[in-house]
């Protein structure tokens, strides 16, 4: 059975592993939004609810200036309910990755992170968020790149 590619919110103040990571996900076929900062991606997932756009997938630096991932996360789920989310830190903090099990957090990697294995985790998620009952499909576009 052939996977769909996932609507994926990438958050991250490091620009270059922002933009390895995007490059690397869209190749597998998802559909990626970008922010800098938590506040950007509240205000970004926010528009684009509005506009009747949901991702199902967030990967969210821990420690960001503004809001940390934990706290961009718990934003992002009063906009999109059924949100998961993977966390990435240079600096994994144990009880952390304890305090998230039942949060809709699936996965703690700690930076720098092998891209392969985050394309694999992120492919296998994908199966596993495309199952789930009553989720709505992806589209087939990315309704938040612009034109090039």
């Amino acid at each position: 059975m052939l996977r769909q590619g996932l609507d994926i919110l990438l958050v991250d103040d490091d620009e270059a592993c922002l933009a390895t990571l995007e490059d690397a996900l869209e190749q597998d076929g998802h559909r990626i939004l970008t922010a800098s900062r938590g506040l950007e991606a509240l205000d970004r997932a926010r528009r684009a609810g509005s506009a009747g756009h949901a991702c199902q997938l967030t990967i969210l630096d821990v420690h960001m200036p503004d809001l940390s991932g934990p706290e961009t996360f718990d934003e992002l789920v009063g906009v999109w309910p059924d949100l998961s989310a993977i966390f990435v830190s240079g600096r994994m903090d144990e009880a952390l990755v304890r305090s998230t099990r039942a949060t809709g957090v699936l996965a703690c990697l700690e930076k720098p992170f092998d891209l392969h294995e985050m394309r694999r985790l992120v492919g296998r998620l994908s199966g596993e968020i495309s199952a789930r009952p009553g989720r709505p499909r992806p589209r087939p576009r990315n309704p938040w790149r612009e034109p090039r």
